[in-house]
């Protein structure tokens, strides 16, 4: 019921309506579980995705890749946003990187091992590290280099990742129009 934004009560007015056995009262290893089944069913479709587009691609492991950025909010306020890397081949999401500003540590002093932020920078350049941080991974996660770059316009993104040389010398990364 959390996760559509409904709270306990909520859940034992709908397990009576259903006449079903009230819900457990914590709820959180429940939601561990949830999350953790979630997490693993992600990274599994994202690596056949990442097959799916080496096979369209004839065996090549260089791959094209269109990345995108979106927000919680518009403008440059957001506390959250994620960054997606999807084959230009197969139109399935091979990567994503989450950023969020935002802690709930106590008295925000001391971080908690599962603290969620991990960006301090302004909103705007979320796209920007998220995209440099996918592509940086990509042969150590999925053996593969993206290669060719479709933006939405904005190419500040593949600017950096160009500037970074993210692959070395011996392999750039082209921009498609």
């Amino acid at each position: 019921m959390r996760c559509i934004g409904k709270g306990a009560e909520s859940a034992v007015m709908f397990c009576g309506i259903m006449n079903l056995p009230p819900p457990p009262t914590k709820f959180t290893k429940f939601n561990n579980n949830l999350l953790h089944a979630a997490r693993e069913t992600c990274e599994e479709s994202m690596a056949e995705a990442v097959h799916e587009a080496v096979e369209e691609n004839e065996g090549g492991r260089d791959i094209s890749v269109a990345v995108d950025g979106s927000w919680q909010k518009r403008g440059f306020s957001s506390k959250n946003g994620v960054v997606t890397v999807t084959s230009v081949d197969t139109g399935k999401v091979i990567d994503v990187e989450i950023l969020s500003k935002h802690c709930i540590c106590p008295n925000k002093t001391k971080h908690l091992q599962n603290c969620k932020r991990n960006f301090v920078r302004y909103s705007g350049k979320m796209e920007v590290t998220g995209a440099l941080s996918i592509f940086r991974r990509s042969e150590s996660k999925y053996n593969v280099r993206y290669t060719r770059y479709l933006g939405d316009g904005d190419s500040k993104a593949y600017d950096s990742i160009v500037e970074n040389n993210v692959y070395g010398n011996e392999c750039a990364v082209t921009k498609l129009e």
